[in-house]
This record gives C-alpha cells, structure tokens and sequence, in this order.
C-alpha cells in the first residue's frame, strides 16, 4: 500500500508515531507522513529545525514532509496559533501530493484539528480515512479547566463531530471512546480496538548505560518514579505533596521527564522543602528503561478530569512492559487495567492522602513480593497489548479501506 499518514508530531518529539510508520514500512509498504516541526512538549522550535532544515526527508524508509507550523511556547495565545497553524499548513504541503495513494490514516493526539490536511485529501482524490482516536475530543479540553458550558468546548464539540463524521473508519484506544464517540455523532460507532503498545525498549531483557548519581538511588529507600511530560493533566504536584507528608519516612520520588508544568512543579517542591524529590530533566526513549530499572515501582498520576474515565494513558503500558509494579492515582478505563493486572495500588486522582497510603502500602511489601506484582504487570502488558496484535490490526484495518475510494 501507499499510505498517506498525518500527524502534528513525529520524532525526535517524544511520540511512537515514527515507530509506527517505519514498522509499516518495514513490513513492505510505503509511507509518506505529514507533520509540523518539533516543539513539543517544552514549546521552543528544536535545535537543527530552523529555517529550511529537515523539511523534506527520509528517515528509516519513512518520507517525512515537515511544515513550518508555529512553535507551542507558552500561554494560551500561543497554544491556539500552534492548533491551528498545523491544519493550515498541512493542507499546503497536501495539495502538493499526487493522487496516487491508497488509504490515508490520522494519528489524532492534541488538538483534532490535526486531521484536516487528511481529510483534504481525501476530498480531492477521494481516498479513504482511517482516523485513528488516541486523544479523545472534545473531552480531552476538560483536563485544561475548561466547562462543558463554555463556549469554547460547545464549538469544539461541534468541530470534533464534524472532524470525526467525515472519515471512513474510527479506530479507538479505548473501548470507552465507542460510547463517547456514538453519543457525540448521534449514530451507533463501530470502532476498531486499536490499544497503544509500549516501546520495544520497555520489554527489553538489557537496558543501554546511562550515567547515575548513585546517591540519588539510596538502596536503603524506596524509590518511586514519574515518567514522562509534566503538563496539567498529569497532575504531578499531587505526587510532590505526597512527597511532601513523606519526607520523613524512607522514599525518594523521582521525576523524569519535561513539559510546561516543570517550573511550577520544581517551585512547589522547593516551598515545601521537599528534599526527598529528585528532578532528573528529560531524557530519550532509549535510556527510560535504565531509569525504570532503578526504581522499586512507578508512579501514574493525573489530574481530576473525566477524560480519565476514558483513555488509557500509554505510560501504564510503558511501565507495566517494564515489569514495574506501578502505583496510580487514575479512575476509569487506567484503574481497570490496574486492578486486573493486580500489579500495585491505585487511589483516585489528585488524592494526596490516598497516594500516601499507596506509597506505604507499597513499601510495606517486600522486594520479592514487588517483583511478583511485577511480573503480573509485565505478563498482562503481553497478554493484551502486544506489539504484534496492534500491527496486525492496524495493517488489516488500512488493507480492508483499500480500493474503496468514494465519489470526491
């Protein structure tokens, strides 16, 4: 097949969309993806992306066509102008492309509007659209304060259903988004079940060396850790105020990663004098798994918001492939997936004291009891979210649009 993938975001920002596509590749097909420059999450334009730079290019048999889209900064102004930058954009480099793929699929995270320069395809030649959902709108708008009665959510509603309604098939993360994604249409959806994976790297016996601050590790503490971006939704200074009633007890909680909360989070950790948080910065895919394993068990945490009812975060997957036992302040579809892999303890989201307990209830295990619950985790990781059953889903889902072009 020729595949026409669209996405705002591709590597080296922190998403597997590019593994994804070159996987795709490598199982004997041809992918040309549209995508914006990277920025995320910290916002700023990435070192070796200015001007005409790495516009248009290969990278591992995947051609990447990058459109210079406005960079996220910071506030909401800025926010705004990087949502719709890329649609407008994207839908340049689009019409710039013959017609001779065969299906078009949208990697939908943050914001929908990403899938217009698909759907503008498909218009004018007609190509079928796999629109694949992995951040849910406009639900996912309520993790950043706003209402379900403001204006602003209501005309998102609207554009989420028109987005949503005009492509071919719907695959979902989740099977909560069925219902969601029904309700928002007024039709009965079908969504093909497509659960994100965890990196290879997570499942790997061996991890690559990294340099340690053996002292950050003390093997006479638990170690907890936070992986992945500091925004509003995952609600990391729940996990800090914990750290916080906890300082006195034997824990060390480790926050790995970036993204626009990591200023606020660091200011809170300093008032409250919590010595026991250690900021490690962001670090690459392929050194997570040697932080992961200096850590006795993983951290979840988000923010109160109802979209957590729905999704599934991919850093659960991340961490249970890794064979963590993981401790999660989550509700919904996560705290399912947790509760069935017996695989930790779980409280509900932004609950400081429940996260304490959490915490003590995991220190009181001990450290073969806490490579048992991880075990379960890793082996549920396999058993429902293989690498292999996503691809083979996903390539079936794209064969099956195949040849069935519509009128333009």
């Amino acid at each position: 097949m020729r595949i026409l993938a669209v996405c705002q975001y591709y590597w080296p920002e922190p998403f597997n969309v590019s593994e994804i596509c070159e996987e795709i590749v490598a199982r004997g097909h041809e992918v040309t993806v549209v995508t914006g420059r990277p920025n995320y999450p910290e916002g700023n334009l990435y070192e070796g992306y200015e001007g005409e730079k790495h516009l248009d290019e290969y990278r591992n048999g995947v051609h990447v066509l990058r459109t210079k889209i406005h960079p996220r900064k910071t506030g909401t102004l800025n926010r705004i102008r990087n949502y719709y930058s890329f649609p407008a954009k994207g839908k340049k480099a689009i019409a710039k492309l013959d017609s001779t793929f065969d299906v078009a699929i949208v990697f939908q995270l943050s914001p929908v509007m990403m899938a217009e320069p698909a759907l503008a395809y498909a218009k004018k030649y007609g190509v079928p659209v796999l629109h694949y959902v992995i951040d849910l709108w406009p639900e996912s708008l309520l993790a950043g304060g706003i209402g379900t009665n403001s204006p602003i959510y209501k005309a998102f509603a609207f554009e989420s259903k028109r987005i949503y309604s005009q492509a071919d098939a719907l695959a979902i993360t989740s099977p909560a988004f069925e219902g969601y994604l029904s309700d928002l249409l007024g039709k009965k959806i079908h969504g093909i079940y497509l659960p994100q994976f965890a990196e290879d790297a997570f499942s790997a016996t061996t991890a690559i060396e990294c340099a340690f601050d053996s002292d950050r590790f003390p093997t006479d503490k638990l170690n907890l850790m936070f992986a992945g971006n500091i925004g509003s939704a995952q609600s990391v200074q729940t996990l800090i105020e914990a750290a916080n009633v906890l300082k006195d007890e034997p824990f060390v909680f480790h926050i790995v990663g970036s993204g626009t909360e990591l200023d606020a989070c660091k200011k809170l950790a300093s008032d409250r004098e919590a010595c026991n948080v250690v900021f490690h910065g962001r670090h690459s895919i392929e050194e997570m798994p040697a932080y992961y394993s200096r850590a006795d068990a993983m951290v979840a945490t988000f923010a109160n918001s109802p979209i957590l009812g729905y999704t599934l975060p991919r850093k659960i997957q991340s961490y249970m492939a890794a064979g963590k036992p993981v401790i999660g302040t989550v509700t919904g579809e996560a705290r399912r997936v947790l509760d069935d892999a017996k695989c930790g303890f779980c409280c509900e989201a932004e609950d400081v004291q429940g996260l304490v307990r959490c915490c003590r209830e995991m220190a009181a295990l001990s450290g073969e009891e806490r490579a048992a619950l991880g075990e379960r985790a890793r082996k549920y990781c396999n058993e429902h979210y293989s690498r292999e059953s996503f691809f083979t889903t996903l390539i079936n889902a794209l064969e099956a649009l195949k040849g069935t072009k519509h009128d333009k």
